[in-house]
């Protein structure tokens, strides 16, 4: 075992010198003397025999060799003779740490700063400890107190920033990370963190100098090379990552994390065959890579082996459930369109639809493919698709009780968490459907007191009614279903009013064609003891509205509403919140918005916002943003949760949607988020100035939106980004079609009409024609199709009036929002328009491909001018 020299690292991972940490500890000499003495058999004095330091630097030597239980025992012999030695709890409370015992180390190194209160390397460690635990404050406490004992203490600073970095305080941290680096220039790890911070702060070019900075001083980092190639992927220099991966790789061949990052350049470059081999290279010298599995699965997807794809994303979960591993199998099928089974998938994607882990109204179409697939549920889909519009009784549709298609519909999940998160967007399904809402009204009708003793079949029942509110009862009906309907409602309010019992049949079967909240005293209900399904249909349908009543009397109203069309398009969207949601998934962790657009655009020439380089008294200034026609809440929750220190006042005309975002913002547990009742036209009256305003399919609804937009940007600041969304001439050529169709016939916006418009559109004779428009999602959701196909005002843009727009307004173009399919397809056509940001050649290219823009324009601009 190699003694340990005064120039070797102290062993208490300060990352200073021995002689200068440890060995200059008082108290460490004092207490090894008595431990000396206690193993002679001599008498306990603490400062009496000098050879005690050379018994704890044999302890040292241990601890430093690896050699943890020798180093442990002489710890421990230490504190038998003296129990309050600073020196030996600490290295006892490392060695815990460094065995994962980090309750135990906290214990051990406190113990010794209660004795040493000035012990500065102690409180360091500490600090490790606790962020390990995750318990960032209490760490970064201890690492303050380190310094204030030991100001010079570099390696400190660089805990401290990474402590800061976690909190996602990304001045504070590179602060820190600066400071150590006023001590210690040549510290190429500390460099290397300042520029990961810098990255993520959303300024690459600095991460940059910082990671070559690194490698001046350290010209064999591998670790720098490998980050620099993600910073130069992100800002789309694909060649140069690639080479500073392959750097990494010289180096250090096992490095799994260089292999995998090849493989996103490779994939980025369109190289799918390399970029598989480089995820398989990184698999093989780390089997348990489940970022590296998930990389793969995409790369596998893109290449069109989806079974291939799913298995390794499979490997991914299996690995580790993390939110970035969950989105990305979210991701890579939500477009998918499943046409055979494969082993596990119909429990991930219940579970992904359900928890979620993506928007579930992104999932339906994997999800309604799987429930298609199983073939119990596809017989009753046959049956009913062959009798429609004929019904069908539920013998004819399900077959006898128990026989293998009504289990199937009864047992399967996928298809309630389907039911109860999001809108059914298929035709022969929702026909089906519309059937067994029938059969459960005879059932209720016929049997009153019909005991519902199969839990499933209940479950199933509950979650078709769940579904029809979601979808606002746009399943088609008779008049003669439409009267057994009402009269089953009126005895359950007759009944609700004389105070009997409820049979639970009859509460289902009403709540599958009328909200249960328009019944009077449906309160009662909420107190009473319900089955699990039947209760969160009652928080469905009774307890969430009865909330949102409650906000109509508190959400202000900031301008009045006297424009015509406004009127107008608030009666229109105060008949139901619009759009009904049910679940968003967890937000990620929030960036700083120049982070946010360095992301996306990396070519396009803005300028930074850099609200965190101002001066000290703006340095906490909230980022202010406007979300302007928020509707009921899914786009101000998602900016909210987007941006570091955001502070958002979200806005719209319709009452009933704000009311709904208001609950839906409480249940996320957001208090960053203001919503007022506004009109876009009037909002000249509001004295207040935003970094960020976003609109996104509001302006065409307007009479005027020219007038809007330029009311949104007088209340921009100089400087400030505006991300807009506007209908496409050139996309919504079906859509156009099909209001000719609807004026032609005379159907007007009611509940009764888009029932019987829909239906019309998807007979034989006309499903070709608007195939288009049935494979919409908002065609199977009663405000969705009013607003898809019967708004009261909408104006539709090219690409060249878009143009001249914003060269009236005077704004920079910084970019669409698009898949990166599109984006890869557009960047092959248009090679020389490395920013992307040419208009012309983007109206070429939708001439050319004129599906490009179907979910509107949407797009970023920044108003010219900076801010004093």
């Amino acid at each position: 075992m190699k003694k340990i020299s005064r120039n070797d690292p102290c062993p208490c991972n300060s990352g200073r010198k021995y002689k200068h940490c440890c060995q200059q500890s008082e108290e460490a000499r004092s207490a090894a003397q008595v431990a000396m003495r206690v193993a002679n058999g001599h008498a306990q004095t603490p400062s009496s025999d000098p050879s005690i330091q050379a018994y704890l630097q044999t302890a040292i030597e241990y601890h430093q060799a690896g050699n943890l239980p020798q180093a442990e025992a002489i710890y421990r012999q230490i504190l038998q003779a003296a129990p309050d030695h600073p020196g030996a709890l600490h290295f006892l409370g490392l060695i815990a740490r460094q065995v994962g015992k980090n309750e135990a180390a906290i214990e051990l190194i406190g113990k010794a700063l209660a004795f040493k209160p000035d012990y500065a390397e102690a409180h360091s460690n500490l600090g490790n400890a606790l962020k390990d635990q995750g318990r960032l404050e209490e760490a970064i406490a201890s690492y303050r107190k380190a310094l204030s004992f030991k100001p010079g203490f570099t390696e400190v600073y660089a805990n401290l920033g990474n402590a800061l970095k976690d909190q996602g305080k990304l001045d504070e941290a590179i602060a820190s990370y600066r400071k150590a680096l006023m001590l210690k220039p040549d510290f190429a790890e500390i460099h290397c963190l300042l520029g990961n911070a810098l990255n993520e702060q959303g300024k690459p070019g600095e991460a940059v100098t910082s990671y070559r900075n690194a490698l001046t001083y350290k010209t064999d980092f591998a670790e720098a090379y490998c980050n620099l190639g993600n910073v130069l992927n992100t800002q789309g220099k694909l060649n140069e990552a690639i080479v500073s991966f392959g750097k990494a790789l010289v180096l250090k061949p096992h490095f799994a994390e260089a292999h995998s990052n090849l493989g996103n350049a490779l994939r980025e470059q369109g190289k799918l065959d390399e970029a598989i081999a480089s995820y398989r290279n990184a698999l093989a010298h780390r089997p348990d890579y489940a970022e590296a599995y998930a990389n793969l699965g995409n790369a596998l997807r893109e290449q069109g082996w989806l079974d291939e794809a799913i298995t390794s994303y499979q490997r991914a979960l299996k690995i580790r459930e993390s939110p970035q591993i969950k989105n990305g199998f979210a991701q890579c099928i939500k477009n998918i369109y499943f046409t055979h089974e494969i082993p596990g998938i119909r429990f991930l994607v219940a579970r992904a639809i359900s928890e979620p882990w993506e928007r579930p109204a992104d999932l339906a179409n994997p999800a309604i493919s799987l429930v298609k697939l199983h073939p119990g549920i596809k017989e009753c889909i046959a049956r009913a698709t062959r009798a429609w519009p004929s019904g069908l009784s539920q013998h004819e549709l399900f077959g006898p009780p128990g026989a293998f298609a009504f289990a199937s519909i009864c047992d399967d999940v996928l298809l309630h968490r389907l039911l109860e998160n999001t809108t059914v967007c298929d035709r022969e399904l929702e026909r089906f459907l519309t059937m067994a809402r029938s059969s459960l009204l005879d059932k209720a009708i016929a049997e009153e007191n019909y005991p519902v003793s199969e839990e499933k079949i209940l479950a199933f029942y509950c979650a078709l009614a769940r579904q029809c509110f979601i979808n606002e009862y746009i399943f088609a009906w008779s008049s003669e279903e439409s009267g057994r309907a009402r009269f089953l409602r009126e005895r359950l309010a007759a009944a609700l009013a004389a105070g009997s019992r409820v049979p639970v049949l009859w509460l289902v079967a009403v709540a599958a064609y009328f909200p249960l909240i328009a019944l009077p005293s449906i309160e009662i209900l909420l107190d009473q003891s319900w089955p699990d399904t039947v209760a969160a249909l009652l928080v469905q349908q009774a307890r969430e509205p009865l909330e949102e009543l409650q906000y109509r009397a508190v959400i202000p109203r900031l301008t009045p509403i006297a424009d015509g069309i406004s009127r107008r398009v608030q009666k229109q969207y105060e008949e139901n919140p619009y759009p009904r949601w049910v679940k968003l998934p967890p937000g990620a962790r929030a960036i700083s918005i120049d982070a946010y657009l360095s992301e996306r655009f990396p070519f396009s020439q803005f300028q930074p916002m850099g609200l965190t380089d101002k001066n000290e008294a703006r340095k906490n200034e909230p980022l202010e943003i406007l979300v302007a026609g928020c509707g009921t809440g899914q786009h101000s929750i998602a900016t909210a949760q987007r941006y570091q220190n955001a502070k958002v006042l979200a806005i719209d005309l319709s009452l009933t949607s704000l009311c709904y975002a208001k609950r839906k913002t409480r249940e996320a547990g957001l208090e960053n988020i203001e919503y007022a009742q506004a009109d876009i036209m009037a909002l000249g009256v509001v004295d207040r100035r935003f970094h960020i305003i976003e609109s996104v399919g509001v302006l065409h609804h307007l009479a005027d939106p020219m007038g809007g937009w330029r009311q949104l940007l007088s209340l921009l600041r100089p400087g400030g980004f505006m991300r807009l969304g506007f209908y496409s001439e050139c996309a919504r050529q079906n859509e156009a079609a099909a209001q000719n169709f609807i004026t032609g016939h005379e159907y007007q916006p009611t509940p009764e009409d888009i029932r019987r418009c829909r239906q019309d559109l998807m007979s034989l004779e006309n499903a070709g024609q608007f195939r288009q428009i049935l494979s919409a999602r908002d065609f199977y959701g009663m405000s969705e199709c009013r607003d898809l196909l019967f708004h009261v005002k909408e104006h539709r843009y090219t690409l060249p009036q878009l143009k001249a727009n914003l060269q009236e307004l005077n704004l920079i173009f910084i970019g669409f929002s698009l898949e990166p399919g599109i984006i890869n397809q557009y960047a092959a056509r248009f090679p020389a328009d490395r920013s992307q940001t040419d208009l012309d050649n983007w109206h070429v290219f939708e001439t050319e491909n004129p599906d490009t823009f179907t979910t509107m324009y949407q797009f970023w601009v920044q108003k010219r001018g900076q801010e004093p």
